[in-house]
């Protein structure tokens, strides 16, 4: 009898762990996946779908001055300068910095900055704007706009309020998809986007070794 209890337990002790494990591979949501923003829709609304997958719009499709070369392979993180760089700005280009660092640990790390009138003439501004990875492409104002839009069924919102477009940073999938949307003046929103970033660069690895 007390084999047979043993056996049991020892039973018990392999299979539920066994058991659990399958469970949380086949049937678990992920939370860390990140969403995908801007599925595409048909001439009646209705969302598009691919061997019942949605279709999602890429963000050269878009942003369309933009050659799917620059984004493509890349985890790329899209801001904008205005014309004039005010206090928040600066916050924008001082995250933006912190950012850039991620690179020395993520190759594949893209930053591109969107300008109608260039680098400004400004001796403050970080001279790794415009060098490496760290992008800075001139397109006209209006082209801007459109790049940042929010008309697109979506609101790049943080707690309810809209984000300015010369304070918002969108994340870029090696695939060319809006990953997520954050407001550069905020350091949590900043810290947010790191960890995103990573949670990227992870799930390709993931899926490299599958």
């Amino acid at each position: 009898m007390k084999n047979f209890s043993k056996a049991g337990l020892l039973i018990i002790t392999l299979v539920i762990p066994a058991l659990i494990f399958i469970f949380l591979k086949f049937f678990a949501r992920n939370h860390y996946d990140l969403p995908y923003y801007f599925p595409k829709r048909d001439g009646q609304g209705k969302v598009v779908f691919k061997n019942k997958d949605t279709v999602f719009y890429t963000f050269d499709n878009i942003c369309r001055p933009l050659q799917a070369p620059v984004i493509t392979n890349k985890l790329t993180v899209v801001s904008s300068l205005p014309e004039k760089c005010d206090d928040n700005c600066r916050l924008v280009i001082a995250q933006l910095q912190r950012i850039n660092t991620l690179g020395n640990e993520i190759t594949e790390l893209n930053l591109l900055t969107l300008s109608e009138f260039g680098k400004p003439k400004d001796n403050s501004f970080p001279e790794e704007i415009g060098k490496g990875r760290w992008q800075l492409v001139n397109i006209a104002r209006n082209e801007i706009d459109s790049c940042f839009r929010i008309d697109l069924a979506f609101q790049a919102s943080v707690e309810g309020m809209v984000i300015p477009i010369e304070e918002r940073l969108i994340l870029i999938d090696r695939e060319g998809y809006i990953r997520g949307y954050y407001n550069g003046t905020k350091v949590a929103e900043t810290d947010r986007l790191m960890a995103e970033i990573k949670i990227l660069k992870y799930e390709n690895e993931e899926s490299a070794n599958q």
